[in-house]
């Protein structure tokens, strides 16, 4: 803190009117940014605070939620070397499969909380940067993927745990039952699992059994089970491995009548069949705690609910650094959301250049570096991929200089396998000499209301697009599947979304892609096969409120693209939509045409628009400097323009107070340094 002590201040006005400057400017870092959050407003600072606590959270779970989420930063600290045992998921926020098996995960950990000392439900996002090298060391080929690493699992060569292949909830867990069960290193509290042949001692199931408060517990419950390979009994016995005074061991017993459950007393000695109406998990459980309540033994939540509370409220008295952060990221928040309003605001069918680029960058640096060997078919698919990109990409001569070395680097490797690590660090070393490369930094026209909403999947498909128009625009191949053939090996080998690619693939077969015989049929096939993946995706969850899955273009946007119903006189069949219209191609490829042109593309959003390729389609005429000023001011206008009104207002108010601050400093100074200059006739009048 700096104090000023006003017998010591003597500044000339000017001197004054600099140290208020400077006090108005580190005066937030001075004081841990209390002075800036003073002047939020209160209800968008706690709004915008909101959001960051979800954007920090790893994509689909948040502490709301019993997943853990992980980071390549503590995955192994995490999971190896640890008392308990790990069920860790990897997964990809964007892809739609892992949206819809978020909430099987989380409904999974919540109903196994009450394990959570024997065995932690984790989750990490592949998709992001960081993580993207740790998920190629783990060798995730598809997502969801989902491991099980045991108790004091070690890290090692191809240590990559234990394959869980269900994605059903029940499934899942009598997966992960089967391999606690097997577990070899088992911690000292690791309870017994071991499923019991004989129950005629009784005074045996109680010599050198401890409880979970220690000593000799007072009851043993006896689950009995005919089916040798039924899990019911084992969950139990997990739910109540460290209730205090109690015991559940399974018995198999196949000679019995019906799957039951008994108590045996400590003291008598004596065995009691307790009732239950069906032989569930969670009737199993309801008579235990019932009869352990009856004889007055506090019995361990066994809830199916988190016990994590909503994160909320201020932490208090971070640091300088940390308020620094937040209010950043507040601010950042405050201006995609803005971007987000003016794309809307711009209305649809734009195709931006940054989501083109920023396609282009995850498939490269994320989608196919996340495999350790790239050979074979999956080799020939980069190959095609890279091919197109070479071709038909709207790069800057940095930026073909750099597409056409990384293929270079692929076609040298010939037909042996390649690194996938090793093709990240050439991708990103090449990015590095050719420096700049890409003049974006974020989603633009495909950024999604929410994390993993659109983006890459809305990304991917506008490049292919905008491909296949390139490729029907120029004579640069003479093959009308190109594009087709790089996107079909593209989505079959690196897509992320196992489900995804497969649903695409069939529908390819199904839509006879092969048969494919023009350029202009090309851009058609890919147009109606994504209008079919909408119909099929509509209302799913993968689908963005602010952008639903409609059959495109609209009639907004295209209204001659609609014609009235026309009947086939060959088989007297009548194509509809559902709007009593039917599509007219010859419009609809003319549209599709207009929107993914070379010059239609938006520079709207990009960090430094000069970077963007002008002039003719193939990219070589050079910018004159005063276009590429032109054009960098105008994107600096129209990023600048996105700003919302709480922004230029709050800019006028730090602006009004920092004036009103220098005004009442220059008048205090000037009311103090007056002085009445003494006279000699003065001093002799005083006499």
């Amino acid at each position: 803190m700096i104090v000023l002590r006003k017998s010591r201040l003597k500044l000339p006005p000017t001197g004054t009117v600099l140290l208020v400057v400077l006090l108005v400017a580190i005066g937030p870092r001075l004081g841990h940014g209390a002075g800036l959050r003073d002047k939020l407003n209160v209800y968008e600072q706690r709004r915008f605070a909101r959001q960051i606590e979800e954007s920090e959270n790893s994509g689909l779970y948040d502490a709301t939620d019993s997943v853990i989420s992980l980071s390549a930063a503590n995955l192994k600290e995490r999971v190896f070397n640890q008392p308990h045992a790990s069920l860790v998921e990897f997964y990809n926020s964007y892809c739609g499969f892992c949206r819809r098996f978020a909430p099987i995960w989380k409904q999974l950990a919540a109903d196994i909380l009450g394990w959570q000392r024997l065995v932690k439900v984790t989750a990490l996002d592949c998709s992001r940067d960081e993580n993207n090298a740790v998920c190629r060391e783990f060798e995730v080929m598809a997502y969801p993927t989902i491991r099980f690493f045991a108790p004091q699992y070690t890290d090692g060569e191809q240590k990559i745990g234990e394959p869980v292949k269900e994605h059903d909830g029940q499934r899942i867990i009598d997966r992960l039952v089967e391999y606690m069960l097997h577990v070899e290193s088992k911690p000292s509290s690791w309870p017994t699992l071991a499923t019991l042949n004989r129950t005629d001692d009784k005074a045996a199931l109680f010599e050198g059994a401890t409880g979970a408060a220690g000593g000799k517990p007072r009851y043993v419950y006896l689950v009995s089970e005919k089916d040798a390979n039924a899990t019911v009994g084992l969950q139990v016995i997990l739910d109540f491995y460290d209730t205090p005074g109690a015991i559940v061991h399974r018995v198999h017993d196949p000679t019995a009548a019906d799957n039951g459950l008994s108590v045996v007393d400590g003291n008598s000695l004596s065995t009691v069949r307790l009732p239950i109406d069906e032989f569930t998990r969670e009737k199993l459980r309801e008579a235990i705690k019932a009869h352990l309540k009856q004889h007055h033994i506090v019995v361990t939540d066994v809830s199916t609910k988190s016990t994590k509370s909503k994160a909320g409220g201020s932490s208090g008295g971070g640091d300088g650094a940390s308020t620094e952060q937040n209010i950043s990221a507040l601010m950042e928040h405050k201006q995609e959301a803005a971007i987000r309003a003016k794309v809307k605001e711009r209305g649809a069918g734009i195709v931006y250049q940054a989501d083109l680029e920023e396609a282009i960058r995850f498939a490269l640096f994320h989608e196919i570096g996340r495999f350790k060997t790239i050979e074979g078919e999956r080799l020939v698919a980069m190959r095609n991929f890279l091919d197109v990109l070479v071709r038909h990409f709207p790069f800057n001569d940095n930026g073909r200089r750099f597409l056409t070395e990384l293929r270079q680097y692929v076609l040298n490797a010939g037909e042996k396998k390649l690194d996938g690590e090793a093709f990240v660090e050439r991708a990103k070393a090449l990015e590095k000499e050719r420096s700049p490369v890409f003049a974006s930094n974020h989603w633009i026209g495909c950024s999604g209301s929410k994390e993993g909403l659109r983006r890459y999947p809305c990304g991917l498909w506008t490049l292919f697009h905008y491909l296949t128009v390139q490729a029907a625009e120029n004579d640069r191949s003479t093959n009308p599947q190109e594009v087709l053939e790089a996107m079909h090996g593209y989505i079959k080998n690196y897509f992320g979304c196992s489900e995804c690619s497969l649903h695409f693939q069939q529908m390819a077969d199904r839509n006879r892609i092969w048969q494919v015989a023009s350029k202009d049929d090309a851009v058609l096939w890919l147009w109606s096969s994504h209008n079919e993946v909408n119909q099929r995706l509509a209302g799913d969850a993968t689908e963005d409120p602010e952008h639903p899955k409609t059959q495109f273009p609209t009639v907004a946007d295209c209204p001659q693209c609609r014609k009235k119903i026309l009947t086939n006189h060959h088989n007297h069949k009548q194509y509809t939509m559902e709007d009593g219209n039917e599509w007219d191609l010859g419009e609809v490829l003319r549209y599709l045409k207009q929107i993914y042109a070379y010059d239609r593309r938006s520079l709207f959003g990009l960090h430094d628009s000069s970077l963007a390729p002008q002039g003719g389609p193939d990219g070589r005429q050079q910018w004159d400097g005063a276009a590429a000023a032109a054009a960098a001011q105008t994107s600096y206008h129209s990023y600048g323009n996105a700003l919302s009104d709480i922004d230029i207002r709050f800019s006028a108010l730090l602006y009004v107070t920092c004036i009103v601050m220098i005004v009442i400093a220059i008048k205090l100074v000037v009311k103090r340094g007056y002085r009445k200059k003494m006279y000699p006739h003065d001093i002799l009048g005083k006499v």
